[in-house]
Order: structure tokens, then sequence, then C-alpha cells
């Protein structure tokens, strides 16, 4: 699970995803149809302040890339469609874009986890799966009501080497202040977010975290995660690179900052 990866490496490497605040909101019908909404925002202002690119020019704020939208829808499942993509804006100098797509069929679709820049002219969508972290769909329909399952996997993610790692670069020293406030200013507003929400109402589901109709499936806002530095120092250090969710979810009992749901949550609604 890509969620619990980016967890235990936080601060391994300094990356764009320090910047970035991204919601999924997966809305599905009792028939099987339904959207994804994808609202991927970067800190701007952060990113101008940033030198990158050839040259070393100054970074700029992600643009849409059509092309690049279509092609993650393609690759979201079959029937797939990218229905609008637009500009959006966030608070404290976020920007970025609303991407809205369609499916035909829930169970041909699968949601990624991974918070890249989605619709940019760099970067993959963050709602484009991989081959170790999607979110997957199976929805069984009855005759008064429908039955949704949503699966992660749950087990340790394939191999890969971060440049920091690849380099024998050693993590951050948590217990200095410095190091400490310079992650805070760098996470300074970073979330990602990925629910589902059901169009109609829900008759019963195992799920940890609803409101309504919509169930969250991932919260994380890294800047409530740090507040308490304590709880943020225990808990880097009892999770792993290969750490699954079923052994991660007991150690993030109240933890501020995040919510994890799964292996496997059903969802019955009409």
């Amino acid at each position: 699970m890509r969620s619990i990866r980016f967890l235990a490496v936080l601060t391994a490497t300094v990356t764009l995803t320090a910047c970035l605040n991204s919601t999924t909101i997966v809305k599905v019908k009792p028939d099987g149809s339904g959207t994804v909404e994808q609202t991927t925002l970067v800190n701007t202002a952060a990113l101008k302040g940033m030198m990158g690119g050839p040259g070393g020019k100054p970074s700029e704020a992600p643009v849409i890339n059509r092309a690049d939208l279509e092609r993650t829808a393609a690759r979201m499942g079959k029937g797939v469609t990218l229905l609008s993509a637009e500009p959006a804006k966030g608070e404290a100098g976020f920007e970025g874009t609303k991407a809205i797509f369609a499916f035909e069929d829930i169970n041909l679709i699968q949601i990624s986890q991974d918070p890249n820049v989605s619709g940019s002219t760099t970067g993959r969508n963050a709602t484009e799966p991989t081959a170790d972290d999607p979110v997957k769909f199976a929805l069984k329909r009855g005759a008064t009501s429908s039955l949704l399952t949503i699966n992660y996997i749950d087990k340790p993610p394939q191999k890969e080497a971060t440049p920091d790692r690849a380099a024998g670069g050693d993590m951050p020293d948590f217990t200095n202040p410095m190091v400490m406030n310079m992650i805070k200013t760098m996470f300074k507003g970073f979330k990602v977010n990925i629910a589902l929400e059901v169009v109609g109402a829900i008759v019963k589901t195992n799920a940890e975290y609803v409101s309504g109709p919509r169930i969250t499936l991932l919260e994380m806002d890294v800047e409530a995660l740090l507040a308490d530095e304590e709880k943020f120092k225990a808990l880097q250090g009892k999770i792993g690179p290969d750490a699954t969710l079923t052994q991660v979810k007991p150690l993030l009992k109240d933890i501020k900052g995040i919510k994890i749901d799964g292996p496997s949550i059903s969802v019955e609604f009409r």
C-alpha cells in the first residue's frame, strides 16, 4: 500500500509532493456506473520559490494536460472517459486541476492511492493505478439493493529504491528541532483524501469512517500529523517500508492527521 510506504519514508527525500493537496471522490450508483472526481492542487507559491527544470529556472504551477488525463482515463479501466477538466484553486496559494472521469462499470476500474501531480505537464495522475497500490471494486446487484466491496492490496510493496536510498543517504534526524521545523514547512498544507460516495442511501457497512452517503477510505493531513512530534517520531520508528495495512492500522489509533480503512470494506446501498 503506497500510502503506508509514503508515511514510512515521508521525509526521506525532498520532492514536489511536499506541496500537494489531493482529493479523489468515487461516486457510484446502484447500477455500478458513476464518476471519479479528482482535484489535485500544488502550492504554487512554494514551487515558485524553488529552483527546478532546465537551466535552473523557477518551477511553475502545473497546467492542464488533457492528453495526460485521457491516458489516465484509459488506464483506470475499461469504459472510463474524461468528462471535464478545469483549473482549481484552494487556500494559501494552492492551485491545480479538477478532473471528472465517468465509468460504466465500477467492477472494471481501479484507483491509485499514490499522491502525484494530476493532469499537469509533468508527473503521473494521482488516480492512475500502479502494480502494487490500486484500490479495486466489486459490485453485486440485488433485487432491492447493491453490495459493493472495496479491496486494498494488503502485502508489502514491490521493492523500489528512492533517490535518497539509491545514493546511500540517511534518514533525517527527527530529534533536531531545525530539521523538524524544515519538514513542517515543507509539508504545510499537504493533504491526501480518497473517499467513496454512494448515489443513494447506505443500508449497512463495515466501514469505520462514514458520514451520510460518504465513506473515507484514506485521509492524510501531514501538517496535523507533524503537529505532535512525539507521536510522529514514535510512529516513524514502528513503520517500515515493508509494512502491510493490517500491521499498520492498530498503530494509527489516536493519531491525528491520518485515517486508513480496509483492507476490505463492504457497503450495501440502494
